[in-house]
């Protein structure tokens, strides 16, 4: 539990702390660990624009609990794409939790943008579904995510997955600070009856297409994760060809 408030505390000071940062220029959303444009491990309610697309790859291992690599590798790769205005569709494929095999073939995920965010600082709301197809992984989710003025983005709302075939719903919150031109801190958390996961990163855009990115997956090591505690790197590009 008192992981549970130091990390909502240092969520919060964080969104306060960012109103000195100066605001960063428009990049391209990079899609998060599980495929869909998000934060690191949740979506966002970002949809990348009609008829651009997005890759990525994030290669890494498991750590254990006292701090030294399992030897376990963790490697997720995906692409999205905007198929029509307000609708992003994509495919994500990796490595079976507490194993190094590849998960057989890909999984579908769609994201249905709910608002137009036209406006300087827009609130975004989406809804969608991650890992169609899985017998085991699949789950559904409706977000918001607001943009405030000095640069930072805060994405917060429901998501539920099926694990035994049994609803299970959970909360999740993630914020997006910018630090500088081309340095983004970023962290989210899931959070439910059964499930408590908090994830972290950092995202470092040589160009606003192309991105390094450095997470780390339940960094707290929850026993009650969707996650193994991992650390990743990766990259995402934006239209390369």
């Amino acid at each position: 539990m008192k992981n549970k408030i130091f990390l909502c505390s240092a969520l919060c000071v964080l969104l306060s702390v960012s109103s000195s940062v100066l605001a960063a220029p428009a990049v391209f959303p990079a899609p998060a660990l599980n495929g869909p444009t998000g934060i690191v491990r949740i979506p966002s309610a970002d949809v990348i624009p009609y008829k651009n697309f997005n890759v990525g790859l994030d290669y890494g291992t498991t750590i254990s609990s006292s701090g030294s690599s399992t030897g376990e590798s963790v490697v997720y790769y995906k692409m999205n794409l905007g198929t029509f205005h307000g609708v992003e569709l994509g495919i994500v494929g990796g490595t079976e939790k507490n194993s190094s095999k590849l998960r057989e073939g890909v999984f579908v995920n769609m994201k249905l943008s709910l608002s137009t965010g036209d406006e300087p600082y827009p609130l975004l709301l989406a809804l969608g579904v991650e890992n169609l197809f899985s017998y085991t992984q699949t789950d559904v989710y409706m977000l918001a995510t607001k943009y405030f003025k000095q640069g930072p983005k805060l994405t917060f709302g429901f998501m539920a997955d099926f694990p035994n075939y049994k609803f299970r719903p959970m909360g999740v919150l993630g914020i997006d600070v910018a630090l500088g031109d081309n340095l983004f801190l970023v962290s989210d958390l899931m959070a439910g009856e059964t499930l408590f996961q908090v994830n972290a990163g950092v995202k470092i855009y040589f160009t606003p297409i192309f991105s390094l990115n450095l997470s780390g997956l339940n960094v707290l090591d929850g026993s009650q994760a969707k996650d193994s505690r991992s650390a990743l790197i990766g990259f995402s590009w934006a239209n390369p060809f």
